[in-house]
């Protein structure tokens, strides 16, 4: 609870607002009490809230977009590259939609191979190309993220705004490890067992996975068969976002943050639909 206390002081207001109006049942009654002591301390009108949800669906529906005003970008990306692209072309309010220019005959077609094709209004053209300049390099007719960049979106990853509920949490998941990876999670994750009073008052930040470490270690060290739950991948991506910094920091694990930070992407996307 105390932990909570302090995390709730980091949530974005309409994050708050949203928590505490819809999401009731995930919360006990302390916990409530403990977001709603925040919204009055930040004097927060929610009613306000409402009307603006209300007004701002209205406008969207009145929108009336014409396919033929789309243009198809030449570069196409991957499937976990398209996740990262969507999120921050919807953070800066480009208009757009997904298509998949691969053929459906080809049954045996993962997510893996699959390239993707983005078009874009012309209103948002000029934008849209700024912004995955800025996150993405060109070449041979595909847009793949800088590495240096999945870094910056791992450190900007908020654990505040996922919006996951307890049976997410603990969903049992396919999810498999190489030994490099593991040797590389584990060994920061020994780390931050012995610096966590000092990363917390460096950087400012609760844990929030810390009970979720050791644990974690023996899973990936010691069991032969890995059962990893949301949990568990939070508490790796959370490891990763606070070493990600580090002179040395391994480049070959920036394609394990990426695959990570494209899963929770997903999900938070298919919330949204």
């Amino acid at each position: 609870m105390d932990k909570l206390s302090e995390s709730v002081k980091d949530f974005s207001d309409e994050y708050l607002l949203d928590q505490f109006q819809n999401h009731k049942d995930d919360y006990t009654e302390g916990a409530l009490k403990i977001l709603g002591e925040e919204v009055e301390r930040r004097n927060l009108d929610i009613n306000k809230n409402i009307a603006e949800k209300l007004s701002n669906k209205t406008s969207k529906e009145q929108i009336r977009l014409d396919k033929d005003d789309f243009n198809v970008f030449d570069h196409t990306f991957s499937y976990t590259d398209l996740l990262l692209a969507t999120a921050v072309l919807r953070e800066n309010d480009v208009i757009f939609f997904v298509e998949n220019p691969n053929s459906d005959t080809l049954p045996l077609e993962n997510q893996a191979v699959k390239r993707f094709s983005i078009c874009v209004h012309k209103s948002s053209e000029a934008k849209a190309h700024e912004i995955l300049d800025e996150h993405f390099v060109k070449s041979d007719g595909q847009y793949s993220l800088k590495n240096s960049d999945i870094r910056e979106r791992l450190k900007s990853f908020s654990f505040h705004d996922l919006q996951i509920t307890e049976n997410d949490a603990k969903e049992p998941l396919d999810v498999a490890f190489s030994d490099a990876e593991i040797r590389i999670i584990t060994g920061y994750a020994r780390r931050l067992l012995s610096e966590v009073d000092e990363i917390e008052e460096k950087q400012g930040r609760v844990v929030f996975y810390y009970d979720a470490i050791e644990p974690l270690i023996e899973l990936l060290e010691e069991t032969d068969e890995k059962v990893i739950t949301r949990n568990e991948l939070l508490a790796i991506l959370e490891i990763l976002q606070i070493y990600c910094s580090d002179p040395g920091f391994p480049d070959m694990i920036d394609e394990t943050i990426s695959a990570l930070l494209g899963f929770f992407y997903e999900q938070q996307e298919k919330k949204l639909i």
